[in-house]
């Protein structure tokens, strides 16, 4: 057991150590950088290449990839993304306020849409090949199926312009309260929530189906076990092991992949930051949201993967 444990957190940190890498030659081969959204074309062919070469070294623009790669893994270890290359402020000061949004955001989506993703998936199994799971199954296959940003204008459409009853934009403040941010988050969350669910009830329910119709159920039916024991008691925790791992994944998506329906409603969050990022050429910005939504999906994965050890002994020595 321990030695399984050591092997998975040996491989999370490789794997975590080999993402950064990946991320930092990804932003390298960004077009342009910091200077070129400072600078003017005019503003940059009229100044003497001195001058130039000098903003470069200040900024720190002229150095082989080699060593900014060096002290980008450094950094990383310490928490450390240095500064913003046009505003010279701490990166993480300006990553933190739209990462706790993001983070918020997708903790409530999860809260709801996990409990509705077992109930329906259960049902969907208990009433397999009935009416329900009919009417179950076709709903799940539009919700998932339906991109999230045209379910979050169709929501728009019909609860903030027809029915005013919500805000179509989220207007709050990037440092204002969590509650107040959560607050006039209806849609954006509802958004999210139909397409979780959909996904995440259809991947139990196949669990589920498989689970329910093991040898062992069939056995503690004939004994006389009540049907909610045989299925919330036996059946349920058989299903969710092989779905653990990418219910994870998908929860950790959920911190990095909600971006369109960020810009959908304008919440100040980690998807608008990194938009920000990108048309500014600020490479420090890009890297560090993208190595924390790495370190979530490393994370999680790894929770997943020692939740399947304590539930499932046959995985043990695998």
């Amino acid at each position: 057991m321990i030695l399984a444990i050591a092997r998975r957190v040996a491989l999370s940190l490789m794997t975590l150590v080999a993402l950064a890498v990946f991320i930092f030659l990804a932003t390298e081969v960004m077009p342009g950088d910091a200077l070129d959204v400072v600078l003017s074309s005019d503003e940059i062919a009229s100044m003497p290449p001195e001058r130039l070469a000098q903003m470069k070294r200040d900024l720190g623009l002229d150095r082989p990839a080699h060593q900014r790669l060096a002290s980008f893994l450094a950094g990383a270890v310490q928490g450390d993304f240095g500064r913003t290359i046009i505003s010279r402020t701490p990166v993480s000061q300006v990553v933190a306020y739209p990462m706790r949004n993001s983070l918020a955001l997708a903790c409530l989506v999860l809260l709801i849409a996990l409990p509705l993703a077992v109930l329906i998936g259960v049902a969907g199994a208990v009433w397999h090949r009935r009416l329900p799971d009919h009417l179950i199954a076709t709903a799940t296959i539009i919700g998932y199926s339906i991109p999230e940003f045209v379910i979050g204008t169709l929501l728009v459409i019909g609860f903030a312009v027809l029915l005013p009853w919500f805000p179509a934009t989220i207007t709050v403040d990037t440092r204002a309260p969590v509650a107040e941010l959560l607050r006039v988050s209806t849609l954006p969350v509802a958004t999210i929530v139909i397409g979780s669910v959909a996904y995440l009830s259809r991947l139990l329910r196949v669990g589920m189906i498989e689970a329910l119709g093991a040898d062992n159920i069939e056995r503690l039916r004939m004994t006389g076990v009540p049907q909610w024991r045989v299925v919330f008691r036996h059946a349920l925790p058989a299903a969710l092991v092989p779905s653990l791992t990418a219910m994870a994944l998908y929860a950790a998506a959920l911190v990095s992949g909600i971006v369109v329906v960020e810009l959908v409603f304008s919440i100040p969050g980690l998807g608008q930051e990194l938009v920000r990022a990108v048309v500014r050429r600020e490479v420090h910005v890009v890297q560090s949201i993208a190595l924390a939504s790495a370190l979530a999906v490393v994370v999680l994965n790894l929770l997943a993967d020692l939740s399947i050890l304590a539930l499932d002994p046959r995985t043990r020595g695998a």
